[in-house]
């Protein structure tokens, strides 16, 4: 399990999704972007 989705991972798949990808996988990328860009500002 990835830290930066635990959340999600927790909440399970949106019923409401109609997108080809997954809302899942797509939400880990973004999440996984804004994981690094707060570890970056705080070890500035």
């Amino acid at each position: 399990m990835k830290i930066e989705s635990a959340v999600l991972r927790r909440l399970g798949p949106v019923p409401f999704w109609r997108g080809t990808a997954k809302c899942l996988d797509e939400l880990q990328k973004i999440y996984k972007k804004a994981a690094a860009a707060a570890a970056e500002k705080l070890n500035r």
